[in-house]
């Protein structure tokens, strides 16, 4: 059977690659791409046939353009030729998960980027919608927008960095009735008891205009994201990313009625950049990475709109970290320094979150001294803390949290007995009710110890993992997990 006939008779499944979403995006076939191709390759004076194949088998197949076709294709699609020799294939492409350019960092801005965001499905692929020079745009967008909204900006916007007052949000009275608890955000996602009245029930009659939001649905909304944060915790991003769409949906409508006042649009848009950190970690986790980071970009919108710079920072963090993770330490730099930027002024656990990121970021470069510089800082940051909680989303950065992670740059920086020493020390102190994260510290751990020799150790805690990652599921446990296939099937030693 020739190539023809399989692009024609084989389904295909959905494709991941991004000239996928290039012809979605302009409604072409895979032979209407290849007559574009053709088209502009004559224009520019090279003669080249029509082939659909091909074009399924660049896709499907992993296949790299000759120049002349990526030179056409380029043409058709308006992009400079620096941008192929800048971006090898298929990065230069405009692909899925492109950050929409030119909004205003007000809460309308933010509506248009959260309703762009909700239109698009995530797709699985290795391919971020904005890395090198497009980030460092995005981070100078930012910082004109911190700068811009240092005055006052009309129609009662809210800057970024100023703190929102603590006043009572501007909520019709509170009706009598069972008050949701923000002590037990798991409401929020438990089945309701034998006997219980529905949310709708217990939710007052508004007294204001039909659609605006009472206190009494914001708290549930609130404690409800805290309560997905914690299944997050225990069973990974697969088994709430569902959940938290859904509730980015709702949000969204509610902030699309325009009817709140502004302290109710402002814990609007609060929760839905909360949401959308938790959607962002959740696709990283498996395997949407374009998606990650327009979740992540467009929360950071939303969190400027509100005036919440704590979870500004918390969402280039975000960024930094699902950078490195990937192997993009220089774009996890840009980041993380974004983050340090935006964290003056911050609760002391906030700066030790942006601090530890950017530490990690410098460990992914080999820069050991600029990675202990800001390791201490992060220590310091978080002793200066004490027990000052923070916001309530940050309950995760305390001392076992901090100490893990610099026991994994320890192991970027390839320093294994120092790393193992750091990790062994937070594995002994995190929440047993973290078992993602348990599961993922443990294999890195187990990897800490095999390099140090301590073959028995890492046996140990390599079957620990496997075992923590039957509950839950994640593309950074796999990948930790993989190169420690030999200790889970074997009880003789592993060469190093």
């Amino acid at each position: 059977m020739d190539d023809t006939n399989v692009a024609r008779d084989r389904p295909a499944p959905a494709a991941t690659h991004p000239l996928a979403h290039v012809r979605r995006a302009h409604g072409w076939s895979y032979q209407d791409l290849a007559r574009v191709i053709a088209e502009h390759a004559r224009a520019l004076g090279v003669p080249m046939a029509a082939r659909r194949e091909k074009v399924w088998r660049w896709e499907h197949w992993g296949v790299i353009p000759e120049a002349d076709s990526q030179r056409a294709l380029a043409r058709a699609l308006g992009i400079s030729p620096r941008e192929i020799e800048r971006h090898p294939w298929p990065r230069w492409l405009p692909a899925h998960g492109t950050v929409p350019d030119g909004l205003p960092w007000t809460p309308e801005g933010s509506r248009t980027a959260l309703g762009t965001l909700l239109d698009e499905a995530p797709v699985p692929g290795d391919f971020p919608a904005a890395e090198g020079s497009a980030l460092k745009d995005i981070v100078a967008d930012w910082d004109a927008a911190m700068a811009a909204s240092a005055d006052p900006a009309p129609g009662g916007h809210v800057p970024a960095g100023v703190p929102v007052p603590a006043q009572r949000p501007e909520v019709a009275p509170r009706a009598r009735g069972p008050r949701p608890s923000s002590s037990a955000p798991a409401a929020h996602y438990a089945a309701q008891a034998p006997g219980a009245r529905p949310l709708a029930s217990r939710v007052p009659e508004q007294a204001g205009a039909p659609g605006a939001v009472d206190r009494p649905l914001l708290e549930w909304l609130e404690a409800g994201v805290l309560g997905l944060r914690q299944l997050d915790d225990r069973f990974g991003g697969a088994a709430v990313r569902h959940r938290v769409d859904a509730d980015l949906r709702v949000v969204a409508a509610m902030l699309d009625r325009r009817l709140q006042p502004p302290a109710v649009e402002r814990r609007l848009l609060r929760t839905a950049a909360d949401l959308a950190q938790l959607a962002g970690r959740a696709a990283a986790e498996t395997g949407c990475h374009a998606s990650a980071q327009r979740c992540f970009l467009t929360g950071l919108r939303l969190a400027h709109a509100c005036g919440d710079r704590a979870l500004a920072v918390a969402l280039w963090g975000s960024l930094s970290l699902q950078a490195v993770v990937s192997g993009r330490a220089e774009d996890g730099a840009i980041a993380a320094e974004a983050a340090v930027r935006a964290a003056g002024g911050t609760p002391a656990r906030v700066r030790a979150l942006a601090a530890s990121r950017l530490a990690r970021a410098h460990a992914a470069l080999g820069a050991e001294g600029a990675f202990r510089r800001a390791a201490a800082e992060a220590e310091r940051q978080l002793a200066a803390a004490g027990s000052e909680p923070g916001p309530a989303w940050l309950y995760r950065m305390d001392r076992a949290e901090l100490t893990a992670q610099t026991g994994l740059a320890l192991l970027d920086l390839g320093l294994p007995h120092e790393a193992r020493t750091r990790l062994d020390t937070a594995l002994a102190a995190i929440d047993p009710a973290r078992v993602r994260d348990r599961a993922l510290y443990s294999a890195r751990t187990a990897h800490a110890h095999a390099l140090t020799g301590d073959q028995d150790g890492a046996r140990t805690l390599a079957r620990e993992a496997a075992r923590l990652s039957r509950h839950c599921s994640s593309s950074n446990l796999r990948q930790a997990l993989a190169p420690l296939a030999p200790f889970l099937t074997s009880d003789r030693p592993v060469e190093r």
